[in-house]
């Protein structure tokens, strides 16, 4: 067993080291706070700066990382300050380029029936990654793109079905033919598939 003189020894020891700490902590707690550098300061101060007009960015509709890094550019905010409003805003999950591939490519096909061609042109221009291009394209397979195609010619054959109706020498329907290929390569459609659509499109609307 231990003697009773060594335990003391012991309790006291612990008891002067207690308050060593309690002692240094309080030093630590009270001692005056520097002022932050100047240079520091300013860095923050442009940081969140541009983290609020990223912030004002996002809140109109969603941006790929690509979109957002190109703003900041034609501002001309110094490399490092762009570099950490990024980073700021990435870790925040403010920035999701496969959400806005997806977005982008359901929105673009419903309001102007591109092509996946055009599509993925646009999504690069952004510079969103070929992967989450080809994941948010493969929601519509090559049918999808076709019909896309088929319905954006119908629209706008319908209101020339009375002039095509009265067409005896074809010159409208040849009119009608090289508006049609014009928009399509505006859209993006590959040629062939073009010219297989408004062939087969043109005949079933004269042959109604």
């Amino acid at each position: 067993m231990r003697s009773e003189p060594a335990s003391q020894a012991q309790a006291q020891a612990r008891a002067t080291a207690q308050e060593r700490l309690r002692e240094r902590t309080r030093e630590i707690l009270e001692r005056p706070r520097a002022a932050p550098h100047p240079e520091a300061a300013a860095r923050e101060k442009a940081v969140v700066h541009e983290c609020r007009y990223l912030m004002r960015l996002l809140s109109t509709r969603r941006r790929s990382a690509g979109e957002m890094r190109q703003r900041l550019e034609q501002r001309a905010v110094p490399a490092a300050i762009a570099h950490e409003a990024m980073a700021r805003i990435d870790r925040a999950g403010l920035v999701d380029d496969a959400a806005f591939a997806r977005e982008w490519v359901t929105q673009r096909r419903d309001l102007r029936a591109l092509s996946d061609e055009a599509l993925r042109r646009e999504l690069r221009a952004r510079e969103v990654g070929d992967a989450h291009i080809d994941q948010a394209l493969a929601i519509g397979g090559p049918g999808d793109e076709e019909q896309r195609c088929r319905e954006l010619v119908r629209t706008r054959l319908r209101p020339e079905q009375h002039r095509l109706d009265d067409d005896p020498d074809g010159a409208h329907r040849r009119r009608m033919a090289r508006r049609l290929d014009a928009l399509l390569t505006r859209r993006g459609y590959p040629g062939d598939l073009a010219v297989r659509v408004i062939s087969s499109e043109l005949r079933d609307a004269t042959t109604q």
